[in-house]
């Protein structure tokens, strides 16, 4: 197969801009899932077993005569790309010119427990969502 100028220069293009490109992911806390609150028994189980099986919660409060404990995790992903990059081709200075996106979804667990700490109700969801996109330096 013969690659003509055009396509190698759109070739070395695709090159510079893939080494420009970095993808990260970062998790805080461990994720809760529904297997692992298969434990719970409402009416049974107390706030510190399900403390000793998840870790300790991001927040305790009283509410009236109950008490709500609030578990919370998120995934952040980012990715960008360096467009400052295709600059290397014509100059050896590359300014920094990047394009980004970053996605942050925050969960949490809410665990309602009557005055002696046993589990009355929980209920898991999606706190929080957000979608960056950043040009940088403009």
């Amino acid at each position: 197969m013969h690659v003509g100028y055009s396509g190698s220069v759109i070739l070395l293009i695709i090159c510079m801009m893939l080494l420009g490109c970095t993808v990260r992911r970062v998790d805080f806390n461990r994720p809760i899932t529904q297997d692992s609150l298969s434990f719970i028994r409402s009416g049974e189980t107390t706030l510190g077993h399900v403390v000793a099986h998840l870790g300790a919660p991001e927040e305790i409060s009283a509410v009236s005569d109950q008490f709500v404990a609030e578990f919370k995790w998120s995934t952040t992903r980012s990715s960008s790309i360096n467009l400052g990059h295709l600059f290397r081709i014509v100059s050896p200075v590359a300014p920094p010119m990047t394009f980004s996106g970053t996605g942050i979804n925050i969960e949490r667990l809410i665990i309602v427990c009557d005055r002696q700490l046993v589990v009355r109700s929980y209920a898991v969801g999606l706190a929080d969502e957000h979608a960056l996109l950043e040009f940088w330096p403009f």
